[in-house]
């Protein structure tokens, strides 16, 4: 059935409604989208519920198809609605999307969150000034607010923004922070945010580049404490998520939640690869150019060798353009990481690679020619992969040179 039909039938409405209420019902999600939805009397597609609900602004049902769904079938239809109906009626309606829309929807939607609470403040300024102060409320009050001798923290789920101000520049004042930011987005805060720093700290990472933020004076000065190292892998692994950046980090030097947690271990140890690994799995490094500068940060740490370019080769595979540098070069150009090399490109990935997943493994297969092309722009400015008596290409040491132009020439057929 349609959503005209309820709309114009309260009585349809309210017989749909308690079917719904009473869990009366089964959603179908294989073969064709959106899903649809059958009650006990009715059969509607989740567009058709949704604009349904919506009407009637039924927010506890819209909630539970929320969860039970996803909130993208959801933010098309709420987005129709909400641009035709911008009544002070409709006002619950306009305040639930702009909520939904912060914490579930991607980062470059955050312009018409601002705009839904612009029509916000126009229908009801009170309601607007109490999102500004408060947020949505959902918060429990200690996630949302934590104050003790040595801190003072506070997240309001709306603005995106969290607060951090450290009273006391103490070890034990960061893993106070630490502690609330963990426990913080064990909650339905928004995956884009900005954090606000107050501390005395204006340690940056030894990347060039880098964007130099609230956020990144923090995450540094945290990453001093090696007691707390623990805390920052357990913050990585809650922030990441991809298409989503810091609010404090410019958006053309956009920088994925956990950015600067992951890059400051990378470069304290070598045992933080599958931390890296996994951060660049998930990264929109299309649009992130810190990963870009990170590579070169590594290398400049590490160095390369058999124990050092696995990762450096899944960060080359996963950005889209790591430039040529001469360093790089001198590096890759021994004996001991050409072997490395002919390896990577005739074996799969995970034995020279044990920390990665099987999934990540498949990528890396999947896409073999594409990867070992990457890989041999960056480290030698071999362009074209059948050129082999490119002068750039017979600067690579014998008898390696002669055996990738067959294994290459193998790469290319496939």
């Amino acid at each position: 059935m349609k959503a005209d039909q309820f709309i114009e039938n309260k009585a349809l409405w309210e017989q749909l409604e308690q079917e719904l209420l009473e869990k009366q019902y089964t959603i179908d999600k294989e073969g064709h989208y959106p899903a649809s939805i059958h009650t006990t009397s009715f059969v509607l597609d989740a567009f058709d519920l949704t604009e349904v609900l919506c009407h009637y602004q039924q927010l506890a049902l819209l909630e539970v198809f929320r969860q039970e769904l996803d909130f993208e079938t959801q933010r098309y239809c709420l987005s129709r609605f909400t641009q035709k109906q911008k009544s002070l009626a409709y006002l619950p309606l306009l305040r639930y999307y702009a909520i939904n829309l912060r914490k579930y929807g991607a980062n470059f939607e955050s312009l018409t969150v601002e705009e839904l609470l612009r029509t916000i403040k126009e229908l009801d300024a009170e309601t607007y000034n109490n999102l500004l102060k408060i947020g949505s409320g959902d918060l429990p009050m200690n996630k949302q607010r934590a104050e003790t001798d040595l801190i003072y923290c506070y997240a309001n789920d709306v603005l995106a923004t969290i607060l951090i101000h450290i009273k006391v520049e103490t070890e034990e004042a960061y893993r106070e922070a630490m502690h609330y930011l963990n426990a913080l987005l064990e909650e339905d805060f928004p995956k884009s945010y900005s954090i606000f720093y107050e501390g005395e700290s204006d340690l940056v990472l030894p990347i060039e580049r880098l964007p130099v933020t609230p956020s990144h004076h923090f995450f540094a000065k945290v990453l001093s404490y090696p007691s707390l190292h623990a805390a920052l892998v357990e913050y990585s692994y809650k922030a990441m998520a991809e298409y989503h950046f810091y609010g404090d980090v410019a958006d053309e030097e956009a920088a994925m939640p956990g950015t600067f947690a992951v890059f400051g271990l990378g470069l304290y140890d070598k045992s933080y690869s599958k931390l890296i690994i996994d951060y660049m799995e998930i990264c929109d490094a299309d649009h992130s150019p810190p990963t870009e500068y990170f590579a070169k940060a590594y290398v400049e740490r590490w160095g390369l060798t058999p124990e050092t370019l696995p990762v450096f080769a899944y960060i080359v595979a996963t950005v889209p353009t790591v430039p040529y540098e001469p360093f790089f070069e001198q590096a890759m150009n021994t004996d001991e990481n050409l072997q490395w090399l002919e390896k990577y490109m005739t074996t799969p990935f995970i034995e020279l690679c044990p920390v990665i997943s099987p999934e990540q493994n498949e990528r890396m297969e999947e896409y073999k020619d594409l990867d070992v092309a990457s890989l041999l722009y960056t480290c030698f400015a071999i362009v074209h992969l059948n050129d082999f008596t490119n002068p750039k290409f017979m600067r690579i040491l014998s008898p390696y040179r002669e055996r990738f132009e067959e294994i290459l020439k193998e790469l290319m057929s496939l």
